[in-house]
């Protein structure tokens, strides 16, 4: 009798799922999806909040062109144009009072300028922060350099633009991204960069992967294969010391499962922590360098629901300037404890901003960046909720009447040992030590069978779309056909 080789992939998130739909595709059904979480989808997170539904991570489509996720809905009449705009923001200060929208869109114009010509800097490998800051000084100085208010106005607003780019790349600081990462490593997706899913959330993919939409009849036989709440523990992957020549994955409820091919899809976070204890024989040097010096950042989400909407329609949010008074006496006025870095500062000053959100009129969406949003996870959610109440009334309680958060929701990306952190970003430290996304994608190859034991995918693996959902599903794909084209030579 013929043997049929096996398949275990481990996380059903948006790799694990779009990897076995192209198992499907080429006729190969022999597999099964371990997921660590009661629910699939990994850091596509969408959920019930205050009557609607919000995302916890992924949230929006960015970019069109040469976007596998919009590829592959855009007929479906499943997207719109997100009310956010980051580029159309209106700036508040620490004393209450609200910035020139024409002074604030002549900084916002610098700040994109710096950006769209990083790739013009002399050194590549330089910290992206003194490129910046650098580059945004010399711009300043030619436009403003006889207007006092407009500088200082300036030192404010670039201390805005290190959180916001530690939001987009996840990291601690500014200074420990490359320019190289920032140039030339990721390549954006032409078009919109904040399309959102309407009132139906980032989860929508996942039906459409596997094909529940548009048409519920062929729905792809994907969802009785995962099984759910499989916390892996250990991955017994050599031959010679394995059962039946096959691959051995031991979860914590004592279960454990066999296989010809193991495809992992975890987060590189996840690996970080724990590939010493989990692989049975270690994993090879080359690997392990990548899974260490790949770098995986903390990026949290603070989603605050009100009784009612306290501020104008039309609002897309509120971006807040720290003034240097008012920050070097934040830790007096707290009405709650909270993290303190190294230097004194309040977690706080690194919630950059407040932004209303598509799918829940009355709730405001606040991102925890920078050195100690890992911190916070540990906070109780009374105390997040007092600290947010503080912050919003400081900036905003002279020109609103707020009224007290109702409900409160929190990602904890890092403390979630299923994740250890939110996604990945082109550090120095990982140009330093060679750590590659196609490294970390290569496959572990049995010397003995001559075909790969271990498989790899995930955004990590991704080399120009790392840190997005569709740099997640085009690795899927591409270890879903790479397992195909193994099987059907066999």
């Amino acid at each position: 009798m013929s043997h049929t080789p096996s398949i275990i992939i481990i996380g059903a998130g948006a790799a694990g799922i779009a990897a076995a739909t192209r198992l499907l595709k080429h006729g190969i059904s022999n597999f099964k999806i371990l997921e660590a979480e009661n629910r699939i989808g990994g850091r596509i997170y969408s959920t019930q909040f205050g009557g609607s539904i919000v995302d916890v991570g992924g949230q929006w489509v960015h970019g069109e062109k040469g976007n596998i996720v919009y590829e592959m809905v855009k007929d479906l009449n499943l997207l719109s144009s997100s009310i956010n705009d980051y580029e159309d923001n209106t700036f508040y200060l620490s004393n209450g009072t609200q910035v020139s929208k024409k002074l604030s869109d002549q900084l916002f114009q610098i700040y994109s300028e710096v950006v769209d010509n990083v790739e013009s800097a002399a050194d590549m490998h330089q910290p992206y922060g003194e490129y910046f800051i650098k580059r945004y000084n010399d711009i300043l100085i030619e436009k403003f350099k006889d207007d006092s208010n407009v500088l200082e106005l300036a030192k404010y607003f670039v201390d805005w633009c290190h959180k916001l780019s530690t939001c987009l790349e996840s990291s601690k600081t500014w200074y420990d991204l490359s320019v190289h990462g920032s140039a030339i490593a990721f390549v954006r997706s032409e078009g919109d960069q904040l399309l959102n899913w309407k009132d139906k959330g980032y989860k929508t993919i996942l039906d459409v992967l596997m094909e529940k939409i548009p048409d519920p009849t062929k729905t792809l036989p994907i969802e009785d294969k995962i099984l759910l709440n499989k916390e892996v523990n250990k991955i017994v992957w050599d031959e010679n010391i394995s059962n039946e020549n096959k691959h051995t994955v031991y979860c914590s409820d004592e279960t454990s499962y066999t296989a010809d091919h193991i495809l992992i899809t975890t987060s590189v976070g996840v690996l970080k922590k724990f590939h010493k204890s989990w692989f049975v024989p270690e994993l090879p040097p080359y690997k392990v360098n990548c899974i260490e010096h790949i770098s995986l950042g903390v990026v949290n989400k603070i989603l605050i629901k009100f009784p009612t909407k306290w501020w104008p329609d039309g609002t897309k949010g509120f971006s807040l300037l720290w003034t240097e008074k008012d920050s070097l006496n934040l830790t007096n006025e707290l009405p709650v404890p909270g993290p303190i870095d190294e230097n004194g500062k309040s977690w706080l000053e690194d919630v950059f901003g407040f932004y209303v959100i598509d799918s829940e009129p009355n709730t405001l969406l606040g991102w925890v960046v920078g050195k100690m949003a890992a911190e916070v996870e540990y906070m109780s959610d009374k105390d997040v909720i007092a600290l947010c109440m503080f912050l919003l009334r400081k900036f905003l309680g002279k020109l609103y009447n707020i009224c007290d958060a109702n409900e409160i929701l929190r990602s904890k990306w890092s403390s979630n040992p299923h994740f250890c952190g939110s996604y990945v970003f082109k550090s120095i430290d990982q140009e330093n030590h060679n750590a590659t996304a196609e490294d970390l994608a290569r496959p572990i190859i049995s010397k003995k069978y001559n075909k790969p034991s271990l498989l790899f995918a995930g955004e990590a693996t991704s080399t120009n779309h790392f840190s997005t959902v569709h740099g997640a599903i085009e690795t899927g794909f591409r270890e879903g056909d790479r397992l195909a084209e193994i099987l059907q030579k066999a």
